[in-house]
């Protein structure tokens, strides 16, 4: 075993900027804190290759002092903070020093150009490696301008897994709406190449950057909401029960004017909205809680992300109510109470006898017995019997197999498309836009003709035949998880779409089959080239035999 030693500065730099420098989006977040920290009130981003060999932020802020400019990059150089004690009353969204260093050192060539308004000459520093290869004077305007080129270069394995520079381009495009939202007295704007993919201007309120993120339809919607507690203010804006959508990703949380993530505050929406959404729908919401610095700790995770209240359950509470009142008092009616029903073990009907094969266990299928539907239980298991005991189908699952199949057996043969009566208009958000265009061939290939309209609007002319995708709404939503769903599945990406089709028309846990619905389900199941799993491999037959069930009563 070799022998314990102390790592050289330069591992140790790189190591500590993995926690920091996870991808392009983290640069720029970085960089653009930086810029709102120095006061900007323009923030121009340009990236290529989705940042991968290009980022540049340019600001109109304080600018950098020559002197120290060079110190900005060492390790747990800032201005923010002075003692420990200052990690407690932070008021900065940077406070640690180590983003530009962390940035350097990842990074195959790193340059500012920066000037303050009391100086006459700017400064221009460059870096290579993570080491100043050049300082001198320099004409730039008021501001700071840094450009980050060959990000990874010098860290292969990290480069290798990044997504595509289109996914990554997302990412960031994702990142900058954000931003622009909650500090909506700056004006952003983001491009890529020559294209702008994302401008807002500066205004009082977040209504525009609202719109630009989420299209004007889904804003006009929203209803406000507000609450107050001891050292925290709250506001925000959730949408109307009949605005909601199928992805999670919809709720924007900010604390101290910095996007996180926190699960109190999702958690106390969910529970706001519970018995005005059906299931599996989500608001589209955003919530800004000022609190102050003493009572939420930013430190909890190495990119700032997450954050940890002090006193959660106050937080909780108060987004819970104030939601709930705004829901309650928009005269929008709830959605009705889910039925409650009597459990049904046995069919009230007469048994009928059916002769299905059906394959019960891996590599073994029973020639042609005679099987009797029982009936239907939990509204989600049908109860089969036959001379080897009593075989359960999960009714989803089996759904799923069958349209999978059906829907994989189309695109292959190319027949998956179906035109709709009258094209449906979608609007993304910046994000959405750039994942769509770069996923446009894939999602032609599973049945999706879509064409752009103009600005961040599309034309969806066809969608997949036989996913019930007649409502514009319906349409909306899934072409959203289809493309969120195309991030993190770069080889997979027609597959998992098609599983996540078949999942979204499939029969539903909580839904009554009549006999013959039943028993087409099972006809239909067994004719499946894979009828035990569904197409996430969750098991669809479970078999219990004669013997195991008179074991489990002591008759053996």
């Amino acid at each position: 075993m070799s022998r314990i030693h102390i790592l050289d500065e330069e591992t140790v730099s790189r190591i500590a900027a993995g926690e920091v420098i996870e991808r392009p989006a983290s640069v720029v977040k970085e960089l653009i804190e930086n810029s709102i920290d120095a006061g900007a009130t323009r923030i121009f981003v340009e990236v290529r290759d989705g940042g991968i060999s290009l980022i540049k932020v340019v600001d109109d802020g304080c600018g950098i002092e020559r002197d120290d400019l060079p110190l900005a990059f060492q390790r747990h150089a800032t201005s923010k903070i002075s003692t420990s004690d200052d990690l407690f009353r932070l008021t900065t969204l940077g406070f640690r020093g180590e983003a530009l260093s962390s940035i350097a050192s990842v990074s195959r060539c790193v340059e500012v150009h920066t000037r303050t308004r009391s100086s006459e000459m700017g400064t221009y520093l460059r870096l290579e490696n993570g080491r100043v290869a050049e300082i001198r004077d320099d004409g730039c305007p008021y501001g700071t301008s840094m450009e980050v080129r060959g990000l990874f270069e010098c860290i292969p394995a990290r480069l290798k897994h990044l997504s595509t520079p289109s996914q990554e381009l997302a990412r960031i495009a994702e990142l900058v709406t954000q931003m622009a939202i909650i500090h909506h007295r700056i004006s952003f704007e983001l491009s890529s190449g020559r294209r702008s993919l994302f401008r807002s201007n500066a205004s009082e309120t977040w209504d525009d950057a609202l719109i630009r993120a989420f299209g004007l339809r889904t804003v006009k919607g929203m209803i406000s909401i507000m609450a107050k507690g001891d050292g925290f203010d709250l506001r925000g804006m959730i949408s109307s029960p009949d605005n909601s959508r199928q992805a999670s990703e919809s709720v924007l949380v900010y604390v101290n004017s910095r996007p996180v993530y926190s699960k109190a505050v999702v958690q106390a929406l969910r529970d706001a909205y519970r018995g005005f959404l059906q299931s599996g729908r989500n608001p589209v919401a955003v919530i800004s809680i000022e609190i102050e610095p003493s009572l939420v700790d930013v430190n909890v995770h190495p990119a700032k992300r997450e954050v940890r209240f002090l006193r959660e359950g106050e937080i909780y509470d108060a987004v819970r109510d104030a939601a709930l009142s705004a829901l309650r008092s928009s005269a929008i009616p709830a959605a009705p109470p889910p039925r409650v029903a009597e459990p049904q073990l046995w069919s009230s009907r007469p048994q009928i006898q059916e002769t299905l094969p059906l394959e019960v266990q891996t590599g073994q299928r029973v020639s042609e017995p005679l099987i009797r539907i029982v009936g239907q239980v939990l509204d989600l298991y049908i109860i089969v019997e036959d001379d080897d005991g009593i075989i359960l189908v999960d009714q989803h699952a089996a759904a799923e197999r069958i349209r999978y199949e059906h829907l994989l057996e189309k695109c292959e043969n190319g027949s998956i498309s179906q035109e709709l009566i009258q094209p449906v208009t979608v609007e993304l958000s910046p994000g959405e836009a750039t994942l769509l265009d770069s996923f446009s061939a894939k999602l032609k290939e599973i049945g999706f003709e879509i064409d752009h309209f103009g600005g961040r609007a599309y034309s969806v002319r066809s969608v997949p035949a036989a996913v019930g995708l007649e409502r514009p709404e319906a349409i909306r939503d899934v072409l959203r998880e289809i493309l969120h769903l195309g991030r993190a599945c770069r080889t997979s990406f027609r597959d998992e779409a098609l599983k996540l089709l078949a999942c979204r028309g499939s029969i539903k846990s909580g839904e009554k089959l009549s006999e013959s619905a039943m028993h087409r389900l099972l006809a239909d199941l067994l004719a499946c080239d894979n009828p035990r799993t569904c197409p996430h491999g969750r098991p669809v037959v479970v078999r219990i035999s004669t013997e195991s069930l008179e074991k489990m009563f002591g008759r053996r």
